[in-house]
């Protein structure tokens, strides 16, 4: 009995430190987690930081990267898309209208002084191009497309129209001397022909008068209806090419004010307030104050580098996906940072990347600013016909297409 009592008060003693033990080690691991769990948090922010805002406007670069030279198109990857026919839960799901840039002043140049290494002075004599497959330029007569279902033209019959697209072996010749000359070619005051690097362009001052720009869509019922190139042509034709796709899904509004269609989701080359821009409208109040109006899709240039649909447009992944890498022929509108200059382009051979270097370098020869871009229809449906004399001369040595509507150049009356 004596013995054992002796023993309590030691195991008591043992029991209680290992009691205190384990309190404070419970006390040091929950000290430890509460002192970890804000540092942790925050690691997390920055890891998710978006690189875009929710608009879609790309971080800027800065400006010092290229210091001289035109910065390089660069290597921004296609964003998640929506496809082509989603639509909107409620008021929230429409996106923000960008914000159209501040002009910045540039040189009123005489486009009809300029070549492939400059303007005016800067012009310097240059030997003739090469020609290449690439080039894709027309060498034979125009054929018309037989469609017996498409709307005819409202100012030719069909025998003027094939008079006027049957251009002589001379004229085919001119075109070929104008194409390799590196030169730019004067369609009428403000608009010229170049070829540069083995791509078409059309450059068109903005600021001039003398000619009328025209979106040119049948009157028919239904939106979309098929047509061929030759519907769009005049007497007073200085260009017709190509525009929206299929369907005529995009924006279209003509120069007369006919509203053919307004689509959210879908970038156009547009006017507004005097003044071109081409982007995605997001509103119907911004859309209703559009003077005129062509849809195409999606951009690919924007604040004057390669950045493929920025605007998060709405077209399926597979679409989005050829427009990117396909090398076929493409069409595609441009216009400067000042709004002052328009170029209609189109290319064959080139991905979607190098034919933003060459309008970007065009540019850079010219002191242009090239800021955004965006897709026409292409492949077989690309179509640039220009006024050489009494001809209307396809360049594309291509059939005539199927497309839904022209964008036009025509002599102001």
């Amino acid at each position: 009995m004596n013995q054992s009592a002796k023993n309590k008060p030691i195991l008591f003693i043992k029991v209680a430190i290992f009691l205190g033990i384990l309190i404070l080690l419970v006390l040091a691991l929950a000290f430890i987690w509460l002192w970890q769990s804000p540092v942790t948090a925050e690691v997390e922010v920055v890891a998710t930081t978006p690189a875009f805002s929710r608009s879609g406007t790309p971080t800027p670069i800065p400006t010092a990267l290229f210091p001289t030279a035109t910065p390089p198109a660069g290597e921004i990857e296609p964003t998640t898309t929506p496809s082509a026919t989603y639509t909107p839960a409620g008021p929230t799901a429409t996106p923000t209208q960008t914000a159209t840039p501040t002009p910045t002043p540039t040189p009123t140049l005489n486009l009809a002084s300029c070549n492939a290494s400059g303007c005016g002075a800067k012009a310097a004599a240059l030997p003739p191009a090469i020609l290449t497959p690439d080039l894709f330029l027309r060498e034979t007569p125009a054929v018309r497309r037989v469609c017996p279902e498409c709307p005819h033209n409202e100012v030719f019959s069909d025998r003027e129209l094939t008079a006027l697209l049957a251009a002589d072996r001379s004229t085919l010749a001119r075109l070929r001397q104008i194409a390799l000359s590196q030169e730019a070619y004067q369609l009428a005051p403000g608009v010229v022909y170049i070829v540069f690097n083995n791509v078409h362009h059309l450059v068109i001052d903005l600021k001039e008068s003398g000619y009328t720009l025209r979106n040119i869509i049948p009157p028919a019922s239904a939106r979309g209806t098929l047509i061929t190139p030759s519907y769009c042509m005049s007497p007073d034709s200085l260009v017709v090419t190509t525009a929206d796709y299929h369907g005529l899904n995009g924006s279209n509004k003509t120069e007369t004010g006919r509203d053919v269609f307004f689509h959210l989701g879908r970038a156009a080359l547009y006017q507004r307030n005097g003044r071109f821009n081409i982007d995605v409208i997001r509103t119907r109040p911004a859309w209703d104050k559009t003077t005129i109006a062509w849809g195409g899709g999606p951009i690919f240039m924007w604040q004057g580098r390669y950045n493929y649909n920025p605007e998060r447009e709405w077209f399926d992944r597979e679409n989005l996906e050829h427009y990117r890498t396909t090398r076929w022929a493409k069409l595609t509108a441009a216009i400067s940072k000042d709004r002052k200059y328009l170029f209609i382009s189109t290319s064959y051979g080139l991905s979607l990347k190098e034919h933003t270097q060459n309008l970007l370098d065009l540019g850079q020869k010219w002191g242009i600013q090239v800021d955004r871009a965006m897709r026409f229809d292409g492949s077989e449906s690309a179509y640039i016909a220009i006024r050489l004399g009494d001809y209307m001369v396809p360049v594309l040595n291509l059939e005539e297409p199927l497309i839904v509507n022209c964008f036009a150049v025509e002599r102001s009356q």
